[in-house]
């Protein structure tokens, strides 16, 4: 298999000599679809932003296409060249990203850079808008466009050159569940036609979709696990360790009842309390018939309530995951049922806000 990055013991540090990445090696593959999975504070922006050749390491060696990547490197111009036209990159915020007057300037910016003759940038930037379906966006300001469609120009003018690699940072941040499930079929696409992309992100929810490889990242700068996303999904020991899920408890009697919640649904175990090697952490909540007879009974309400609205959100996701599904196996009614559980699960959670608010007025201590 065709290597597109090879790291050997990388690593990057800020100034103040916190270390961002430490000691990592990696190979990328052409043709792959990878997710650098992470918590927050992990290094995978910057792990992107290092193989585009935006930062550079302070140790160790990375080799683009079989050639060393370096500042040095990049000075040079045809080196340059060839390598910004293979290699893209989707930064988190599209308001980073984007610069130009109009949108149809913005994608040709890139194809321009290349030198390509003003008829060739027209039909690139043309198809772009069609095939991403952003035609009626061509003459708008970016500044004035919604995040989502940030998010597409953004991919338009990345995909411009027809680059080999696409970097995405964070890819659905900011996305409304329509266009996650729009960019999730970009992204099927693009491997479809043989493009190697390499995904950063935490939410769990969206990874399988849109990789088969993980690499995970722990919260010490370093790769925790590397593997088949299929088998790092099931490795609940790894994701607690790395903070990519969680737990919390509620007790029945003598037992205790441990959910993992984690951005791609819950993970329920069962364990005795007074098992020592298994100490469930978090929040902690009893049941009864009294719940509301007594100040102790609201608060314990109250703390439901706060994680009810709290997790709202990873039921979302896991609708859409399976409303897609349904929809990719030709069941069009199953997948408009739980499209319509999806709008009712707003309502849900603004009942919840406002039981909430009924509540905080009681005298809960």
């Amino acid at each position: 298999m065709t290597s597109v990055f090879n790291l050997k013991n990388v690593t990057y540090s800020y100034t103040n000599g916190a270390p961002v990445l430490n000691d990592v090696t990696l190979d990328f593959h052409s043709g792959e679809r990878t997710v650098i999975l992470g918590a927050n504070g992990t290094g995978k922006s910057t792990l992107l932003s290092l193989l585009d050749g935006l930062v550079f390491a302070h140790k160790g060696t990375i080799l683009a296409f079989g050639k060393p990547l370096s500042e040095e490197a990049l000075e040079d111009r045809a080196f340059v060249m060839d390598f910004r036209k293979r290699v893209a990159f989707v930064f988190s915020n599209p308001d980073v990203q984007l610069f130009s007057s109009t949108v149809w300037d913005e994608i040709a910016f890139g194809p321009l850079q290349l030198g390509l003759l003003p008829a060739e940038i027209r039909d690139i930037v043309d198809g772009q808008l069609e095939s991403l379906r952003i035609t009626e966006l061509r003459d708008r300001a970016p500044y004035t466009l919604s995040d989502g469609q940030k998010k597409k120009v953004a991919i338009a003018s990345s995909l411009a050159t027809d680059p080999d690699v696409l970097l995405l940072d964070e890819p659905t941040n900011g996305l409304d569940p329509r266009t996650q499930i729009w960019l999730i079929e970009v992204l099927h696409d693009l491997h479809q036609r043989g493009k190697t992309i390499i995904s950063a992100t935490h939410d769990l929810s969206i990874a399988g979709d849109i990789a088969e490889r993980a690499i995970v990242l722990s919260e010490d700068h370093a790769v925790a696990g590397q593997g088949d996303f299929s088998e790092i999904i099931q490795d609940d020991e790894l994701l607690l360790r790395v903070n990519l899920i969680h737990e919390h408890a509620h007790f029945h009697g003598k037992t205790v009842h441990v959910h993992r919640h984690g951005h791609y649904g819950h993970v329920h175990a069962t364990i005795d309390s007074n098992h020592d090697s298994h100490k469930p952490h978090g929040h902690a909540y009893g049941h009864g018939h009294e719940l509301l007879q007594d100040t102790e009974g609201l608060r314990r309400l109250q703390v439901m309530l706060d994680h009810w609205i709290e997790h709202g959100d990873s039921h979302v996701e896991s609708f859409q995951e399976w409303a897609l599904k349904a929809g990719e196996s030709g069941e069009e009614e199953i997948a408009r049922e739980i499209r319509l559980a999806i709008g009712d699960s707003e309502a849900i959670k603004d009942h919840l806000k406002r039981a909430r608010a009924i509540l905080a007025a009681k005298p809960v201590k």
